[in-house]
């Protein structure tokens, strides 16, 4: 007698890697990469293209801000500053005297109020903070502040973090006059030492209306005060982070970091790990010599929280976790040697001509947001001067192909060891086509199904008429991997149900 086993993915719940793969849930997976979720329904992620020529030399970091209604995107490398020009699809050089920073030398980037216009200012910790009005080349910020780990705006105030002003200060707040980050002594100037627990500062963040100072066992709420003193610190005893660039607030409200032992969600109070259970995965894979080189975005059109995480052995952010703040379900895309990523609005809006391919083979929804001028674009810049946006026209990264897959749970029979005979599969899958492998032995090694890859239609199949697949395997377990990794080729997948006969008990 043949049974099936409805192996549904909706509703999608992301990576699980609490737990052995046979105890996960169905719509869970123990191993994904480069997969997306649209509307509940898993699909190979969007591409990338570049954007104008490399710089030559990694890309540390990169801003867009608005002085007088125009739009300035800038990129900072090692040594030089590049403007994006839109008219020339360039970038321009705007470095005044050259930067002197490592790839060790993390950026940090704000856009503070001269004489009630914004500013660019930049730090490296190596240099003088640089500032760029929009105009010529960057400039040393003057009145001669310190040199800052980190800086952030905050009101009319530009903060400084981590400082050293001849000698390294660590655990140090700075801040210049009101409304005038080229004043750094006399006024409301000022600093804090936050010394309570002798802890160097870690980070910082806008958080509501509060400035958020991290350090690895705390985070200090700053906020203004009607008093000689200015700024005011709340000690909150949560863990914070590790990684300044991990820092990114959340539409929820909530503050999104990387701590010691995993993700964590600052919510003012408290900083609880996220819900998805890929905690394992992040404390005991994270390459701690190299974990100051994590980037993180924000992607509001998918709900996800993107944090780039050194794995293993890499030596950057290979490894991008998209945590959805919404369904609280996380995934992950793999990219090489990415040092930076950043938001940018595209001033133009894509034509018919732009799109890639056939109509019926459109990847994104021909009236989608993310495809209307002004949009807010990702950004990512790489360690050999190159920079990419995300591309939803597009399937490959800059037309390197992409390889996705999604791993099912470990199934088995009801009756806890009892070994089955798995003879086929139905599939409910759009798109151009999907290869489809069982494993046998928990995801070791991989066999492909005897029909290989499975050509897809532009539409799902009907209920009663999928794609049957066959094939034949005796074990106590099972999973599945689906995968495509073609060039300008993607896959979308709602459902499969597997089809298989008991045999005798194990043993």
């Amino acid at each position: 007698m043949a049974y099936i086993k409805n192996g549904g993915i909706l509703t999608i719940q992301g990576l699980d890697t609490s737990k052995p793969a046979e105890y996960i849930a169905d719509q869970n997976t123990p191993n994904c990469q480069n997969m997306s979720v649209d509307r509940d329904v898993l699909k190979k992620r969007y591409g990338t293209t570049t954007v104008g020529a490399t710089m030559s030399e990694a890309v540390m970091g990169g801003s867009e801000f608005i002085r007088e209604e125009v739009k300035y995107v800038v990129r900072v490398g090692l040594t030089t500053l590049q403007e994006w020009n839109d008219v020339t699809t360039t970038w321009d050089d705007i470095t005044g005297t050259a930067l002197n920073g490592s790839e060790d030398d993390a950026v940090s980037m704000a856009t503070p109020l001269l004489s009630a216009q914004r500013i660019l200012c930049v730090t490296n910790f190596v240099d003088a903070i640089q500032k760029y009005t929009g105009t010529g080349t960057c400039a040393v910020l003057g009145g001669s502040p310190p040199k800052a780990k980190f800086i952030m705006e905050y009101d009319e105030y530009l903060l400084l973090g981590y400082v050293d002003d001849g000698t390294a200060r660590p655990m140090r707040i700075q801040w210049c006059d009101t409304a005038d980050p080229e004043t750094w002594s006399g006024g409301n100037s000022g600093s804090r030492d936050l010394s309570e627990d002798g802890e160097n500062i870690t980070g910082m963040g806008r958080f509501g209306n509060y400035a958020a100072i991290h350090k690895t066992t705390a985070i200090y709420l700053g906020y203004k005060v009607s008093s000689s003193t200015i700024f005011k610190f709340d000690r909150k005893n949560v863990s914070g982070t590790i990684c300044h660039n991990s820092i990114q607030s959340l539409p929820t409200g909530d503050m999104a970091y990387l701590a010691n032992d995993g993700i964590r969600l600052f919510n003012g109070i408290s900083a609880p790990l996220i819900e998805a259970p890929v905690t394992d995965d992040l404390r005991q894979g994270v390459n701690p010599e190299y974990v100051h080189r994590c980037w993180s975005v924000i992607v509001e059109e998918l709900d996800e929280y993107w944090l780039a995480v050194p794995i293993g052995s890499e030596e950057y952010g290979n490894t991008i976790y998209k945590y959805n703040y919404r369904s609280k379900t996380c995934h992950k895309d793999t990219r090489s040697n990415i040092t930076s990523a950043w938001k940018y609005s595209q001033v133009s809006q894509p034509t018919w001509d732009d799109m890639t391919g056939t109509w019926e083979e459109a990847t994104v929804r021909w009236d989608d947001k993310s495809l209307s001028s002004l949009f807010k674009l990702i950004i990512i810049g790489d360690s050999s001067g190159l920079t990419y946006k995300g591309d939803n026209t597009v399937i490959d990264d800059n037309s390197v192909l992409v390889d996705a897959y999604w791993e099912s749970k470990d199934f088995q029979s009801e009756e806890l060891g009892r070994l089955c005979q798995w003879v086929g599969m139905d599939l409910w899958a759009k798109g151009n086509a999907v290869d489809v492998e069982y494993s046998i032995d928990k995801g070791q090694t991989w066999s492909a199904i005897s029909n290989g890859t499975v050509t897809l239609d532009a539409n799902y199949p009907t209920d009663d008429a999928p794609d049957e697949l066959w094939f034949d395997a005796v074990s106590s377990k099972i999973r599945f991997r689906f995968r495509n990794n073609e060039s300008a080729s993607t896959f979308y997948m709602k459902q499969f149900v597997i089809k298989y006969r008991n045999r005798e008990m194990r043993g």
